[in-house]
């Protein structure tokens, strides 16, 4: 992919130019430029150029020669030639022998031939050249944005990259994962962080290409950092030939690799949302509608690669405080629940493979519903054990959030989804309300609740729990003080005081005026067990939280 010296040796215009010295070394040193250099070379000569000179002034100077040519040498020139017959008759000796020390092209041009022609003939030669390329470089682009269109897979990209270019190419996702997985690919990934983390190593980073490179065993090894819609795509590790360097053609392919891994990383991006909506709707109608299997809904199951004949437990979470955790890092609740799917989903999969079950899940706006596979006698434990593992790696992503959990009945039977749902959402709400924040409630734990539910439509023990409690619930709302949950703790520590004014964190005396505050205001006795009863009972019904908004509108 360059221009050789062996290539411009070979126009017709220096058929008569014979090589002096470096003639093995003629196909590795490569042309980009042609120019001619008389006296003080300085900075005037740049790496890879053709250098034409007649040894104006050095005619009887064959030291002064000797610097000028080592000048050029150490300029990094690919080669230069002398035309002999007004100057330099002969090349001296003490020339020759340090240009074949160093292996440097050196050439010897008949004084007959003129400069500007040599130059016109190069260039245009150098101008085919830089058009075939061009014309190599669209095709490849072209061809690796075909290969993107017709869906094939990045590692058939990356291979054909390396057979096209003879580059030895890599790609690394966000995640680690290696494209093309093989010995080599590895052995590639392995090197550039062993060099990367070594101390000395001297790693180039120019800014306006995003690439990092370094040079290992005389060969460029290139990181190409990928990025698309402002996220981060991964990288390539690209090790280039022997004698291949970074040049302005090299960057434009990288380019062209980095758009195609990008278009690939994007339309992946697309086939999975579409299908996780898809499976998402399907779950969620499996959820929400009643006698929602039949034979055709079964077919579609085995297309996304769900078993409806298996008995599943529904589990309905709801992570409280995801959009203040987002609002708090990002300033913007844009990053609440929704910009997390995607991570959330690979967590909760990750969990189901731990625990070896079947899981099926989907998102109904902040609401996580799960399947999960329910065929044994130890279910409640296997339910835990796959929550603990969820909130675990759902705090690595989001750390400090916290689950509220509803959990349904196991003992359902098979193709009772909605039923499942319905009672893991009921032990959600009534956890939420009974217990707070982030508990973990079965629906087999909610009883008396569901039982409070049923008995509070009756309008006799509604006006028997507005009586009881509402002088309890004014006080707390108008003083902001803590009866309703002072009586609580009493009656769960069978009126026990010093337990009690323990776990309240108040003075035994404190306690006792609370509590004879409550006296007052119900006008029931809290050494009467039947009052005691009647005020547990009313407490109860009113946390289930069906008539906090009746009362206080009345």
């Amino acid at each position: 992919m360059h221009l050789a010296v062996e290539d411009i040796l070979e126009l017709p215009i220096l058929k008569t130019a014979t090589v002096k010295t470096g003639s093995n070394v003629l196909r590795h040193r490569h042309v980009e430029w042609v120019s001619v250099i008389e006296g003080t070379v300085e900075d005037f000569v740049r790496q890879n150029e053709f250098i034409l000179t007649i040894g104006m002034g050095f005619e009887n100077t064959p030291e002064q020669l000797l610097e000028f040519v080592k000048d050029i040498y150490e300029s990094g020139a690919s080669a230069l030639a002398i035309a002999t017959g007004r100057y330099i008759f002969e090349i001296p000796d003490n020339v020759l022998q340090y240009t074949r020390q160093q292996q440097f092209v050196l050439i010897e041009i008949p004084w007959e031939i003129r400069f500007a022609d040599i130059q016109r003939t190069v260039m245009m030669k150098l101008n085919e050249w830089q058009d075939d390329i061009s014309r190599h470089s669209r095709r490849i682009q072209k061809r690796l944005i075909d290969l993107v269109v017709q869906g094939k897979d990045l590692s058939d990209i990356v291979k054909y990259a390396e057979r096209t270019l003879g580059w030895s190419i890599v790609f690394r996702d966000e995640k680690g994962r290696i494209k093309p997985n093989t010995e080599n690919a590895l052995d590639m990934t392995r090197l550039w962080a062993n060099l990367e983390s070594r101390d000395g190593t001297h790693i180039e980073e120019p800014v306006s290409h995003h690439i990092e490179k370094m040079v290992v065993n005389e060969c460029h090894l290139i990181k190409k950092s990928i990025s698309a819609g402002g996220l981060d795509r991964g990288s390539f590790i690209i090790l280039l030939p022997k004698g291949v360097r970074v040049t302005g053609n090299v960057l434009h392919i990288l380019e062209y690799l980095s758009a195609a891994a990008a278009l690939w990383s994007s339309r992946e991006d697309a086939i999975i949302k579409t299908e996780n909506r898809l499976r998402n709707d399907f779950i969620w109608n499996l959820a929400k509608t009643p006698g929602y299997v039949t034979d055709h809904i079964r077919n579609r199951a085995k297309i996304f690669g769900y078993n409806l004949y298996l008995s599943y437990v529904c589990i309905v979470g709801l992570p409280e405080n995801i959009d203040d955790l987002s609002e708090d890092r990002y300033q913007d609740t844009q990053y609440g629940l929704q910009s997390l799917i995607y991570y959330m989903e690979e967590e909760i999969r990750y969990a189901s493979q731990v625990v070896e079950k079947q899981v099926a899940f989907t998102f109904d706006e902040d609401l996580l519903i799960i399947y999960l596979e329910a065929d044994d006698d130890t279910l409640q434990g296997t339910v835990h054990y796959y929550l603990d593992l969820v909130e675990k790696r759902l705090n690595a992503i989001i750390p400090g959030v916290i689950c509220s959990w509803g959990i349904g009945k196991h003992e359902d039977g098979v193709m009772v989804f909605n039923e499942s749902f319905k009672k893991a959402r009921s032990a959600l709400d009534m956890g939420r309300q009974q217990k707070g924040q982030g508990q973990r409630v079965h629906y087999e734990d909610t009883q008396l609740n569901r039982l409070m539910l049923s008995l509070a439509h009756h309008d006799e023990i509604q006006d028997i729990m507005f009586t009881t409690i509402s002088p309890l619930i004014e006080y707390d709302r108008e003083r902001e003080a803590n009866l309703i949950q002072t009586f609580n703790v009493y009656a769960n520590q069978n009126s026990n005081v010093s337990r009690s004014a323990r776990l309240l964190n108040l003075h035994r005396q404190s306690l006792l005026y609370r509590l004879r505050k409550i006296e007052t205001l119900t006008g029931l006795s809290l050494v009467n067990p039947d009052d005691i009863f009647l005020l547990q009972f009313s407490v109860k019904l009113w946390q289930t939280g069906v008539w906090k908004n009746k009362l206080f509108n009345d």
